[in-house]
């Protein structure tokens, strides 16, 4: 993890313990969840989840993107309130068979690209994680597309684009 080379070896189990749950809870969301994308229709809107201990509830905006014929996860993005409660994070899990040494490029429709490195992956997928800047927050929700770009295991560059309707909407009530 790029984060944690700096960090000390508590703060980088703190960042391991994080992914970890954040990962699992990303595998139990995609178990649950219908697609978002009907086969002959436009893509759904994001929608929020909340789960609880009874004691605090933690809601997050997720949107995900299948493939029409084999019904396989393309891309599942979770973006949740930061703890500021102002800022978010994102988690975005891709499917296997990525070139993990190239960075994906994440941008809204023809905006700069951020690129992120994947710190993990999983039999369900690979992940990245990371804050979401409040510049980016705003690009989301005044734009149409949040477009992915990741590399095959030849190098070969893949185009995901995920709909931003209903964002805006989803994230305010995750806070």
């Amino acid at each position: 993890m790029r984060a944690s080379r700096h960090a000390s070896p508590a703060g980088r189990r703190v960042i391991a313990a994080t992914m970890t749950a954040l990962a699992a809870s990303l595998v139990a969301v995609g178990s649950q969840s219908a697609p978002a994308q009907a086969p002959d229709g436009p893509p759904a809107a994001w929608r929020v989840e909340c789960t609880g201990d009874g004691k605090t509830l933690i809601c997050r905006a997720i949107q995900q993107v299948y493939h029409r014929e084999s019904r396989q996860l393309l891309v599942q993005t979770v973006v949740r309130p930061a703890a500021d409660g102002k800022s978010g994070e994102m988690i975005l899990q891709l499917p296997l068979g990525l070139n993990l040494t190239e960075p994906v490029l994440i941008k809204v429709d023809n905006g700069p690209p951020e690129r992120q490195a994947i710190q993990t992956c999983t039999n369900v997928g690979c992940f990245v994680a990371m804050p979401v800047a409040d510049k980016l927050l705003a690009a989301m929700r005044g734009g149409g597309q949040l477009n992915l770009t990741v590399q095959d295991s030849t190098k070969k560059p893949v185009d995901m684009s995920l709909p931003l309707l209903g964002f805006g909407l989803a994230f305010d009530k995750a806070k």
